[in-house]
């Protein structure tokens, strides 16, 4: 049976806060790979229930409530009808929970999403769902496939599992506080679309948004309870008295990146300060914003390691980083798999190297192309111009500050020498194009 791994979906309710790209390719690819019974995994933050403006807890009637408002959506209802055609033909879906998902554990929701499949209820109930506090091992023609969302490294979005299983003892992790708290009203309150695809780097949205709209940006942390100006100029290791009970969101390590002058983080000090903006020198606040737009973004740059093209289309690198070939080795070692499959960070990666093959499913969402690399200032200031008066990112007004897609997945296969045939593909305009193969020995070979 093949087996095609998909993650970071994030479908939503068809509202405001709507990220996904791929209405009309996801049914597609389904189909394609459901001609025969086939496996699909949806590895983790393949629904999302943060984007809405409901209180953050985890309560039985308002998850059912999300749930039905999700299915509802056309895209979302699109790809449900999808997966259940893969289950009428014989296959299987298992869908993981991520951290944007949790919602998923409650057994009201998994029933309206089986329903939402339109198949008969025995059809319809071979959807399974499994937690994410351990990966799951596939075995593909002996090889040990490992599969998790990856959040497990990710300190601000990692899943409390151990409560999960008390809904009323669970709490989120800080990560989808702060979407609640300040991403969300930055997004569909005051416009600024952007940041919600720049996840999941919350300091590198706040710092983008500052650079942006910085009115908005200290008016929301004031909502929140927030002291911004000390989040961005506390020095390590100082002492504030004002705000020793204030959670430190690793803002002021980002802000120093952004390498500002003194009159430049005077400005933006003045402009966040209790006295009136006026006094903030206009100049240096326009350099600064450059410098935060270019600290803001550079780790979603990074992540997404873009290259422009000659065109200004934008194309990725896949080598992962030194951090996270040593997590998949980790993992690989420590569960006996001769491959790792990832996702979370919405950046697609492949490398096969010493025995072990690793991918990352990258995203399903709109991505948000930025400046070359060694673009100028001037280049900076018109893309920063540009969303402010394109917040929203409409595509008719879009520029230098545009979206695109780059939809891809793990594809996997029995290999006719025994073990796995794996490979990342980018489902391309109806077509599947190989970004990397390789393959996965049987575990037995492999010892």
């Amino acid at each position: 049976m093949r087996t095609l791994i998909l993650s970071d979906l994030h479908l939503g309710n068809g509202g405001d806060y709507d990220v996904f790209a791929g209405g009309e390719a996801l049914p597609a690819l389904l189909d394609l790979i459901a001609r025969e019974p086939a496996r699909v995994v949806i590895n983790g933050d393949g629904i999302d229930f943060l984007m809405n403006e409901d209180p953050l807890e985890l309560d039985r009637a308002r998850a059912a409530a999300q749930a039905r408002a999700i299915v509802a959506a056309p895209e979302s209802a699109a790809v449900l009808r999808a997966l259940g055609r893969v289950l009428a033909r014989g296959g299987e879906v298992i869908i993981r929970l991520g951290n944007h998902d949790v919602e998923l554990a409650v057994p009201e929701v998994q029933e309206i999403l089986r329903a939402a499949m339109e198949q008969p209820p025995p059809v319809a109930a071979r959807l399974a769902f499994q937690l994410g506090d351990a990966p799951a091992i596939l075995d593909v023609g002996g090889a040990r496939i490992l599969v998790t969302h990856g959040e497990h490294s990710d300190n601000w979005n990692k899943v409390d599992y151990g409560r999960l299983a008390r809904l009323d003892r669970f709490r989120y992790a800080a990560g989808s506080v702060l979407v609640k708290q300040l991403m969300n009203p930055i997004a569909r309150r005051h416009g600024l679309r952007f940041v919600s695809l720049l996840k999941p780097d919350f300091q590198g949205a706040a710092l983008a948004a500052l650079a942006v709209a910085p009115g908005i940006v200290k008016q929301l942390f004031s909502a929140a309870s927030l002291d911004i100006a000390w989040q961005l100029f506390k020095k390590a290791g100082s002492a504030a008295s004002f705000a020793e009970e204030e959670e430190d969101l690793g803002l002021a390590e980002r802000f120093a990146e952004a390498g500002l002058g003194a009159e430049e983080a005077a400005a933006v000090e003045a402009t966040l300060g209790d006295g009136p903006a006026a006094f903030a020198d206009e100049e240096a606040m326009s350099t600064a914003s450059v410098k935060l737009a270019r600290a803001g973004l550079k780790l979603y740059a990074g992540v997404q390691r873009r290259l422009a093209g000659t065109l200004g289309d934008a194309y990725f690198r896949l080598e992962p980083d030194e951090a996270e070939w040593a997590d998949a080795q980790r993992l690989a070692r420590k569960f006996d798999a001769g491959a790792v499959v990832i996702g979370h960070t919405h950046a697609a990666r492949w490398k096969a190297a010493d025995g072990l093959v690793f991918a990352n499913t990258g995203t399903w969402i709109w991505l948000m192309q930025l400046p070359r690399s060694d673009a100028g200032d001037e280049a900076w200031a018109e893309f920063i111009d540009e969303l402010r008066q394109n917040p929203r990112l409409l595509p008719e007004k879009q520029r230098t500050a545009r979206t695109l897609q780059r939809f891809t997945a793990v594809l996997l296969d029995a290999h006719e020498d025994g073990g796995a045939a794996m490979g990342l593909v980018h489902w391309d305009h109806g077509e599947l194009r190989s970004l990397g193969a390789a393959r996965v020995p049987p575990a037995s070979a492999a010892r």
